[in-house]
């Protein structure tokens, strides 16, 4: 008689604290997405070619939590949230505000397009082209940004936990046949080809595992006459 497996892990049912764990965990992700980005610009070095996409990406990650969302509420919404400490309030403000004019959008004076005539040696006009002068972020406000990250990180951590502790405490005496019955998160498999973000993220767990397929292997198969086809995910 075999002894049934025993999975390792269940997807909680829906409750009132199972989503608020998962937007804390969503949270929880962007900010990490945002320091280790950030972490990639000072290893890079402020004189890098990619200190400039590397810190603008560290924005767009640090100011999603703190945006309006179709999926999850707001990070600074939320009653677990105790708020921005004081003295990182000012970074914070000038790092949504650099997102919002000059990240997202382009309205701020940090970039300047401008149309420049090339003079030759006479002092007359030899061509016309347009010029654009950015300024990435300095290297003392990466540093004051990192701070901010890593505090940011804490807050949502210690959230994490407590919300955690409660539904463990809830659910702790919960049976096999019981755990067994919880729903079980969706998992498909589609071709790279197909790969878009367009549909919209649902509180039932759902994922999409984009797979690779090599071109050569398949027309391989075709030459040699192979009947296996590709099955539709």
């Amino acid at each position: 008689m075999s002894i049934p497996e025993i999975p390792l892990f269940a997807v909680l049912p829906d409750s009132a604290d199972s989503r608020l764990l998962v937007d804390l965990t969503s949270h929880a992700t962007d900010l990490s997405e945002a320091l280790h980005t950030l972490q990639s610009a000072f290893d890079s070095g402020e004189d890098s070619v990619l200190w400039f996409p590397l810190t603008m990406h560290a924005v767009t990650a640090y100011v999603r939590p703190f945006i309006h969302s179709n999926v999850r509420d707001r990070l600074d919404q939320m009653t677990e949230f105790p708020g921005i400490p004081a003295e990182l309030q000012s970074i914070h403000d000038t790092i949504r505000k650099y997102r919002n004019t000059t990240v997202a959008h382009s309205q701020s004076d940090l970039a300047m397009p401008v149309a420049v005539a090339l003079l030759d040696k006479d002092g007359k006009v030899r061509s016309v082209q347009g010029w654009t002068l950015l300024q990435p972020m300095p290297g003392a406000v990466a540093k004051s940004f990192d701070r901010l990250i890593c505090a940011m990180e804490t807050i949502v951590d210690d959230a994490t936990k407590l919300v955690a502790e409660r539904l463990r405490e809830r659910l702790r005496n919960a049976s096999p046949e019981v755990i067994a019955a919880w729903p079980k998160p969706e998992i498909l498999a589609a071709r790279d080809q197909e790969f878009n973000g367009a549909r919209r993220r649902v509180r039932e767990p759902r994922f999409t595992n984009y797979w690779r397929i090599d071109s050569e292997i398949m027309q391989e198969d075709t030459r040699s006459g192979s009947d296996d086809s590709i099955p539709e995910q």
